[in-house]
């Protein structure tokens, strides 16, 4: 019985990404707004049914690519924290790893970053609340470790590093393609905020 369920569990899964492998496909062909969701079940050989089964819209789609990529660095989380090395250096690379992501497609991105924004707002939304567990236990290593203040909230600490992380992926989106390389400058704005929580 428990085998039977693993394997319904990773058709849904399979289908699920083949779905989400098509949309990106078309979105990237042929642009988001002009995408369709018939297209999308067309070239992922689905009915109309089963796409809305997985994916209430077609913004969801995008959902489920900031997903991808939070499991991405999640699953690099425990050698991340287990590294000897300065916490502002892992917190820098954390949020310019995920900002490079959106280095790959910057039109595509900037529905990425609407959607993501959309759902942040949402309460008690998954994504976000799983990112900032990640940031704060990051922010608390560096705190036990005397490299941040103590006499600040680590929540506080990770909602401004992630508001400045936000606020940059923003002008990038909205600027003309290639107006400044993101990851550094996500890097550089980040480097700034840190100097006023470090200890």
């Amino acid at each position: 019985m428990t085998i039977e369920l693993s394997r319904r569990e990773r058709k849904k899964e399979e289908t699920r990404s083949r779905i989400f492998r098509a949309a990106i496909g078309l979105f990237r062909e042929r642009g988001f707004e002009d995408t369709t969701v018939d297209e999308i079940i067309e070239r992922a050989d689905v009915a109309k049914g089963t796409f809305f089964n997985y994916f209430p819209r077609k913004d969801a789609v995008l959902g489920y690519l900031s997903e991808n990529r939070l499991l991405a660095v999640e699953e690099n989380a425990g050698a991340m924290m287990a590294e000897v090395r300065p916490v502002r250096e892992k917190l820098l690379d954390l949020y310019s790893t995920a900002a490079s992501a959106y280095e790959e497609d910057h039109d595509l991105s900037r529905y990425v970053l609407l959607e993501l924004m959309s759902r942040a707002f949402a309460p008690s939304e998954e994504v976000a609340m799983r990112w900032q567990e990640l940031v704060v236990r990051l922010i608390h290593q560096g705190q036990e470790s005397g490299e941040l203040r103590r006499d600040t909230d680590a929540a506080r600490i990770e909602a401004l590093l992630t508001g400045a992380y936000y606020a940059t992926l923003y002008n990038w989106v909205c600027c003309p393609r290639d107006a400044f390389p993101l990851k550094a400058e996500v890097r550089a704005r980040l480097q700034l905020t840190m100097e006023g929580v470090a200890a």
